[in-house]
């Protein structure tokens, strides 16, 4: 019985501990308001907490703020955006502060704890958008993900003396070992 509480217990901890935010922002947050349903009634939201992510689209510093415009996608478990090509529309981060352009680029990931602060009407392609601001109080830029350099499921059974990288011995391409 004690094992499974310690087991139960570590797990718990494991999975409280995959947030890229602080404990502070995450106890702010109210994670039931997804951008879908801010989007629909962006007025009733306002001054209320939300975690949203997705990826950069363009940044913008000004005297001492950065704007950030970010393409909304999903998250998963570990509050990483997921699905990049799925998206609910977009939204606008203001961050006070600087943030580096060479850091903060187009195509990387992020997630955003902030507050609702209204909205913004802006061009994009040939209509008027209208964007939620969120007043950034956290954000997590994501490491990229390299792809893996060989196939998947590509695992050697063994990679000892008498085997080759191919899953077969040596000896079957090279007799002259006996």
């Amino acid at each position: 019985m004690r094992k499974i509480f310690w087991l139960v217990l570590g797990w718990a901890g494991l999975i409280s501990s995959c947030a890229p935010l602080s404990k502070e922002v995450m106890q702010q947050v109210d994670e039931t308001l997804t951008y879908r349903v801010v989007q629909k009634d962006l007025q009733k939201y306002m001054g209320k907490n939300v975690l949203w992510g997705g990826v950069i689209v363009e940044i913008a510093n000004k005297q001492g703020e950065t704007t950030l415009q970010i393409r909304q996608t999903e998250l998963d478990m570990e509050k990483r955006p997921k699905n990049p090509d799925s998206s609910a529309g977009r939204f606008i981060v203001r961050h006070a502060g600087f943030l580096d352009p060479a850091i903060y680029q187009a195509g990387r990931e992020i997630t955003v704890g902030g507050e609702v602060t209204g909205e913004e009407n802006l061009p994009l392609g040939g209509i008027q958008y209208t964007y939620p601001v969120i007043l950034a109080k956290e954000i997590h830029l994501w490491e990229r993900i390299d792809p893996r350099p060989y196939p998947y499921g590509y695992y050697p059974p063994y990679w000892g003396p008498f085997w080759s990288p191919y899953g077969y011995p040596y000896w079957r391409h090279r007799p002259y070992y006996w």
